[in-house]
């Protein structure tokens, strides 16, 4: 049996090797890791590959099918705004963070951390593989990279304080550590990487064109590395190097704000590419991707919703409005501060609140209008709230509520913006005001003017810049990152005032003249009496008596998410 079982073995093992040799074949149309990193056109592919994962993880990180964790995380903290929606704890996510309730398992924690990280990984494939290359293309691939790369650290140093920095891609086993000592100091260090890693590739970058050239605002320019290094070094305390980098940005002419009577267009449709915005996140429609097949997961569209008028409990909506979910509410005293700081007619308060009684009810057009008189709209019943909107004050968000017609049109295509030249404007008269430079007032007094507030400063102060910044980039996501810095550079844990009672008295409002009733005929809105017209008005209610608020030593940074720290 040996003589004829070896000679079968041997067989097979020539018939196995014979095979493998046949179908050893290359495969066509693929190319290999070690080929693919070679030309001007694969450094723009690995280039065009890294602003995909950038738009997608600025949008729906890990895959996040409704809240943009970008515009949520940085927002909800803040004191000028409810985690609202139909009811208390409907959804809940969001309310987990404005009421500082959040841990290292947090959904929204954990998905931004980790699109920060994809941002990273995406960047370092570009830099990594074409750090030396002589063409003026690779060496401008990996410029926008490294900026794309500072901007990500910047973001989780702002919310993490001390992440770790991944300068390079990782193998799958590594494990990378808390950058430096995790302390403040290597807080400030981390930030100043980040700036200098911008500044130091501005050779090699593009300008834009012009305050007219739309694409230009769509990839990383000169401009979107001078805002990332100021406003790292904002971050960092360092005035000196902040108004240095900002210095060439806001002196340019390829910026302009726009114009009071534009001046909610650069979150809309309508504004895209406009002379105002330094960088945004170029979405573009591609009609073979279905919604839910692909578009949804690299748009903001999902949260447009999330954040829309809560319409099904009113009677009636404008007809310029797409309704939603009622997601985010405005606190009054921020209102109340806003009103009192610009005046009620203000172009600015007018496109970021909107004040229910009279602007929603009465003067906003309802398809059901026709010729109806101010004092017929009193009466109507198709206009008002009919049961309540939870988390809303006497004024709604306005700002980036979504237009019936852009909605329409295609919700998909709407940029994620990322900077826009009023921020760089605040960050330099900040840094001008901190070193008794009066160069700023001409930038503070710009934004100001613009606004058409009833405020403008004659002098140049930090508390003028800092209660400007409050309004001007209301649900820009710099509210409580501010805060923060502003409790440690100004010695001053005061700041924090407004937050230590986040989640325990939140608005409900109402109109007297629907006297909703339940299944039994009991009422339930707190005035029993209907009256002949439209009369709104909030009751308080305090849904959560436990432990909620913003806590000192605490909340002041994110934790990391569980998985990370465990890995």
């Amino acid at each position: 049996m040996k003589k004829i079982y070896i000679p079968l073995m041997c067989a097979a093992v020539l018939f196995v090797s014979a095979c493998e040799d046949k179908l050893d074949i290359p495969q066509k149309g693929v190319i290999t890791y070690e080929d693919f990193y070679q030309t001007d056109d694969d450094a723009e592919s690995a280039l065009a590959a890294a602003y995909d994962i950038f738009a997608q993880n600025i949008a729906r990180p890990q895959g996040e099918s409704i809240i943009c964790p970008y515009i949520a995380l940085f927002n909800l903290p803040g004191d000028d705004v409810y985690a609202a929606g139909e009811f208390y704890g409907d959804n809940d996510f969001a309310g987990q963070i404005n009421e500082f309730r959040f841990d290292a398992n947090t959904q929204l924690v954990t998905s931004m951390y980790k699109g920060f990280y994809q941002m990273i990984y995406g960047a370092n494939l570009v830099i990594d593989n074409f750090k030396d290359g002589t063409s003026a293309v690779q060496k401008r691939c990996v410029a926008e990279a490294r900026v794309m790369r500072a901007w990500a650290h910047m973001m989780l140093a702002i919310g993490w304080r001390c992440p770790p920095l991944v300068d390079q891609v990782l193998e799958g086993s590594a494990k990378p550590t808390n950058y430096g000592n995790n302390d403040h100091a290597s807080h400030l260090e981390l930030l100043k990487w980040c700036a200098d890693e911008a500044l130091a590739v501005m050779g090699d970058l593009r300008e834009r064109a012009s305050k007219n050239d739309t694409k230009g605002t769509t990839y990383i320019t000169k401009g979107f590395a001078q805002f990332v290094a100021g406003k790292a070094l904002i971050s960092a305390g360092d005035w000196a190097g902040a108004k240095a980098a900002l210095k060439p940005l806001v002196t340019s002419s390829k910026y302009e704000l726009v114009p009071g009577a534009r001046i909610r267009e650069t979150f809309h449709l309508s504004g895209e590419g406009n002379e105002e915005i330094i960088f945004a996140a170029n979405v573009c429609n591609n009609p073979a991707i279905s919604t839910w097949g692909g578009k949804m997961q690299k748009t903001i569209w999902m949260h447009m919703d999330i954040w829309g008028w809560r319409t099904d409990h009113m009677a009636g909506k404008p007809a310029s409005v797409q309704g939603g979910w009622g997601g985010l509410g405005v606190r009054q005293d921020f209102a109340d501060a806003f009103v009192a700081n610009d005046g009620y007619g203000s172009a600015r308060r007018q496109a970021w609140i909107k004040k229910f009684d009279p602007e929603i009810l009465y003067e906003m057009a309802y398809t059901t209008d026709g010729d109806m008189t101010l004092d017929e709209k009193k009466k109507s019943a198709d206009r008002g709230i009919k049961s309540y909107l939870y988390g809303q004050s006497e004024y709604l968000m306005y700002k980036r509520l979504a237009d019936a017609d852009e909605y329409a049109d295609n919700p998909h295509t709407l940029n994620s913006l990322v900077a826009r030249l009023a921020e760089a404007y605040l960050l330099y008269a900040e840094a001008c005001a901190r070193t008794n430079d009066n160069d700023g007032l001409q930038y503070l007094n710009a934004i100001q003017n613009r606004a058409g507030s009833q405020t403008v400063s004659g002098t140049l102060t930090l508390d003028a810049v800092k209660t400007e910044k409050r309004f001007e980039m209301f649900l820009e996501g710099c509210r409580f990152p501010d805060l923060v810095r502003w409790s440690w550079q100004d010695n001053d844990k005061t700041v924090f005032n407004g937050l230590i009672n986040s989640g325990k008295n939140v608005p409900q409002l109402y109109d007297q003249f629907f006297q909703a009733t339940d299944d039994k005929g009991v009422s339930n809105q707190p005035r029993t009496t209907k009256t002949d017209t439209h009369v709104i008005y909030v009751v308080m209610q305090q849904p959560n008596q436990g432990e909620v608020g913003f806590k000192a030593g605490k909340h002041e940074y994110f934790p990391y998410p569980g998985a990370a720290v465990m890995a």
